[in-house]
């Protein structure tokens, strides 16, 4: 009897660590980067936040600090800057994720940093 509910309870708390676990929400690490409309755009990823810079004409702007979070085929940035070029990449983007990529809403295709 005491090896079934030491069964059981095991069971259970294992059963609550994979739920804790899948609830917590996905994170990118890296510098990703690619060219939107002539521009530059270059983000890099750690933990819950991501830093921006846009680049013209091989110049490098200020980074543009924020935060993200990925839900499911969806990302959402959150740029507290008052920069215009940073105010567009504000909201909530389709989202995909390749090995060595990442595709965000109609920005396009951005290809890991090595």
């Amino acid at each position: 009897m005491k090896n079934t509910i030491k069964v059981i309870a095991l069971i259970m708390t294992a059963a609550i660590l994979c739920l804790a676990l899948a609830s917590c929400g996905k994170t990118l690490s890296g510098t990703y980067s690619a060219e939107v409309a002539g521009t530059g755009v270059e983000f890099e990823f750690k933990g819950k936040k991501v830093e921006m810079t846009l680049k013209v004409l091989g110049m490098s702007g200020d980074p543009v600090e924020g935060t993200y979070s990925i839900d499911d085929d969806k990302i959402t940035f959150e740029f507290a800057s008052d920069d215009k070029d940073a105010k567009k990449y504000n909201g909530t983007f389709d989202f995909e994720e390749g090995d060595d990529y990442i595709k965000i809403g109609t920005f396009g295709k951005f290809t890991k940093k090595a």
